[in-house]
């Protein structure tokens, strides 16, 4: 039987139930240190009883997404476009990650600031050798700390990844807060990130989750599979040769020639006849050595050919169903000999990073799944 899909409308601030819309159109995506994004349709027919203006008010309101009774996905409203002539409204969204892309780095304020110019440049928020887990809960609750700025997301988990980071926020920076978390993402051995949403409380409101890996989040035993001409459709293998790198550079916080610059290569690419290909990424927050080569390291090696991201669009009702499925999965993907592009067959183990649904008015969903980026070197 096909799921039927629901969508409630909640306070932001308040987390209260307002009610239900009846939207159409609907694609909604979970990502991996990433925020997911809600696309949807609301028609104002003569049936429809409530106020949309205020249902679908930007910021001040959420969206659920509801599958059967399960909370498959949760954000703030943050664009709508209303056509008289249509008598449609068009409503963008994101999910909790959004939010603290609108926040910044900064300790609670005290007033000061008001008749200070200086004070906000002299704040700074430091942690020293604190697992970097704790260090993302600390930012979160941090920005939850400031007048106005709870949203009830939980951080009480206890996941640790057990890597220590060192980390400085200046205020004279200004640091985006969402920038911050997905920078501690990408370092060397950088956790995984997901803003979520959990089973409903007692009064029938979902849960606003912050979950984290250790270091990675994924399902526990062996990998999904996938297979074309089975349980996945078809699929899309785009080839990138553009941000390929054989040397990486990556840059701190430093003046003229004091730049500290850390630098990683792959000179055994040379012989192969691989051109040198060079980039550079700047991480302002850094202060430690190790972690700037960690830094240049991880660039070199995530881009040291060109990469896939790869796209399977599977059947969501065969086993994996979408609701044992999860972003940072460990999937097999396997395309039999034969295949227009694949000529040899390809059997290679991927990783879902994102979740694409489109819940059909009718009942039931198509789905998508992003792959981590992979070497496009399976053969």
């Amino acid at each position: 039987m096909a799921s039927q899909y629901s969508y409630l409308i909640a306070d932001l601030r308040t987390n209260a139930i307002l009610g239900e819309l009846p939207l159409t159109g609907v694609s909604y995506s979970k990502k991996l240190c990433d925020s997911g994004t809600l696309s949807a349709t609301l028609n104002l027919s003569s049936k429809f009883k409530g106020d949309p203006y205020d249902l679908t008010s930007p910021v001040l309101r959420v969206v659920y997404v509801m599958r059967g009774d399960t909370p498959r996905w949760g954000g703030i409203i943050w664009t709508r476009k209303y056509s008289s002539a249509s008598r449609q409204v068009q409503i963008g969204a994101a999910d909790w990650w959004s939010y603290f892309n609108h926040r910044k780095v900064l300790p609670v304020l005290s007033g000061a600031e008001q008749s200070d110019p200086t004070y906000v440049a002299g704040r700074v928020v430091s942690y020293s050798s604190v697992e970097q887990n704790q260090i993302a809960r600390n930012l979160v609750t941090l920005a939850q700390s400031h007048t106005g700025g709870n949203i009830g997301v939980d951080v009480s988990d206890t996941t640790s990844s057990g890597f220590p980071r060192d980390r400085n926020w200046y205020g004279y920076k200004l640091t985006n807060m969402g920038d911050a978390l997905k920078d501690l993402s990408q370092v060397l051995f950088g956790q995984d990130m997901l803003f979520d949403v959990g089973g409903t409380d007692a009064n029938g409101r979902p849960r606003r989750l912050l979950r984290q890996g250790t270091p990675r989040l994924g399902q526990q035993g062996s990998s999904w599979v996938w297979e074309v001409g089975g349980n996945c459709f078809d699929y899309d293998w785009p080839s990138d040769g553009t941000r390929m790198q054989t040397r990486a550079f990556a840059d701190t916080d430093g003046t003229a020639e004091g730049t500290p610059i850390a630098v990683a290569e792959d000179a055994t690419l040379y012989p192969l006849s691989w051109p040198l290909l060079e980039g550079d990424a700047n991480y302002s927050n850094v202060s430690d050595t190790s972690t700037l080569y960690g830094h240049a390291q991880s660039d070199q090696d995530v881009n040291r050919l060109p990469v896939v991201l790869p796209v399977l669009h599977i059947n969501s009702g065969l086993s994996p169903t979408l609701d044992e499925l999860s972003v940072g999965d460990d999937a097999r993907f396997v395309v039999p000999p034969g295949d227009p592009f694949h000529t040899r067959g390809l059997d290679t183990s991927l990783r879902i990073i994102g979740v694409d649904v489109k819940p059909r008015d009718e009942g039931g969903e198509d789905c998508s799944l992003t792959m981590a980026p992979v070497l496009d070197d399976v053969y």
